[in-house]
């Protein structure tokens, strides 16, 4: 699809209708008689128009170099919010135009220089300590919601609330607009809806144990493409046995990227479906092999023992996850729920953090593409290359 429809952008529509407002660019207030100027012609364009603005180019930027002043001035806004100053990156050229600071002589090192800058990090340590100075706050509402399936109104509260709160602790800081904030709630929200429901009517490990029922259907699912061990509560419950799995998993690869190096068609066998590693073929290989045939079968039976080791690990898994899950008290539930759900936020904050850091890049990238190499340069070094030419062409005698 071309388009999708966010829970951000469902938040925006949603609020500035109920706001009744005029955002230029979004929405606009139409009165009767304009409806009737415009002979009653509903199309949104008409009032609210969309359409990004055309690229500028400043054509003596072009010949000669140099940033048009106009064009940094047009970003001050995305720059002022992230706490960038730009002259963090350029300096002063002439009364209308920059140029880029001298130490910054690649492109790779915009995306450094703006990343490691003052201002832009005080402004992201910023947002993060309201983040978690709100979350403390204000997780206990969360919990609360625990029992509460009789009194329907309390998710509708629930949300209400996160959703005021944080907007007063995150626009404060200014680093996002009113709209991202409201959408970082909005996605939290769509994305652990179902989390809050089972939390709502069975409690905190009423919410374990539905995460564990979906874990082990996937699990029992062949066709399902989703790994249980990337779900979020195996993280959390059984960081050790993932870790266990991860480090067999990398020893198998590397087993197996050995034996097809020495042995390409022992190698493709050895990773057969079975699981066992193939029977070594006698022949009579070259002496002066690299890898001679005793290495070979040591790998082989290496990698025998590791796959062993691996299906014995995936199939006590649902042994596993049940002592964890179980183990669980009713504090321990909720303390592991609110602890899953804060680092759900915290990487919906830090996306759009990274979302608008990337923006101001694209931006002065944007200007090294268009200014950086001039029509003056860009013609020397042509010239440069037709003498070049010139020359071995006469000292081939072609002419």
């Amino acid at each position: 699809a071309q388009n999708y429809l966010l829970p951000v952008h469902i938040e925006k529509i949603v609020s500035t209708f109920d706001e009744f407002r005029a955002i230029d660019g979004f929405s606009a207030i139409v009165d009767n008689a304009t409806l009737k100027a415009n002979d009653y012609n509903l199309n949104i364009r008409r009032y609210a128009d969309n359409a990004p603005p055309p690229e500028p180019h400043d054509v003596r930027a072009h010949l000669v170099g140099g940033i048009p002043k106009a064009e940094v001035a047009d970003k001050a806004k995305l720059f002022s919010a992230h706490g960038l100053n730009p002259r963090d990156l350029l300096v002063e050229r002439d009364a209308k135009y920059f140029d880029f600071a001298p130490a910054l002589d690649t492109r790779q090192s915009l995306k450094l220089t703006i990343e490691g800058s003052a201002g832009p990090l005080a402004k992201e340590a910023a947002i993060r300590a309201a983040f978690e100075q709100w979350w403390q706050a204000h997780s206990a509402r969360i919990t609360a919601l625990s029992g509460e399936m009789d009194n329907p109104a309390s998710l509708v509260a629930l949300r209400s609330d996160l959703l005021k709160s944080f907007s007063q602790s995150l626009e404060a800081i200014g680093l996002l607009d009113p709209f991202q904030v409201r959408g970082i709630v909005a996605g939290f929200w769509y994305q652990t809806k179902y989390e809050f429901l089972t939390l709502q009517a069975r409690g905190a490990k009423g919410v374990a144990d539905a995460w564990r029922t979906s874990i082990v259907t996937a699990l029992e699912d062949k066709a399902s493409k989703e790994s249980p061990l990337e779900h979020k509560l195996v993280k959390f419950l059984m960081s050790d046995f993932v870790e266990a799995i991860t480090e067999l998993e990398a020893k198998k690869a590397e087993l197996g990227s050995q034996i097809k190096a020495a042995d390409p068609k022992s190698g493709k066998d050895a990773e057969g479906e079975d699981g066992e590693a193939a029977e070594v073929a006698e022949d009579d290989g070259d002496e002066d092999d690299a890898v001679d045939e005793a290495q070979l079968k040591a790998w082989k039976k290496d990698l025998t023992a590791v796959k062993k080791q691996l299906k014995a690990k995936h199939d006590s898994f649902k042994q596993h996850i049940d002592v964890a899950v179980d183990g669980l008290t009713t504090e321990a539930s909720a303390e592991l729920l609110l602890t899953i759900l804060h680092n759900d936020m915290n990487a919906i904050v830090e996306r759009y953090i990274a979302a608008q850091r990337k923006q101001i890049v694209a931006a002065f990238e944007n200007w090294w593409d268009k200014y950086r190499a001039t029509l003056t340069e860009i013609e020397g070094k042509r010239d440069e290359a037709a003498k070049a030419l010139q020359g071995f062409l006469k000292g081939l005698k072609y002419v």
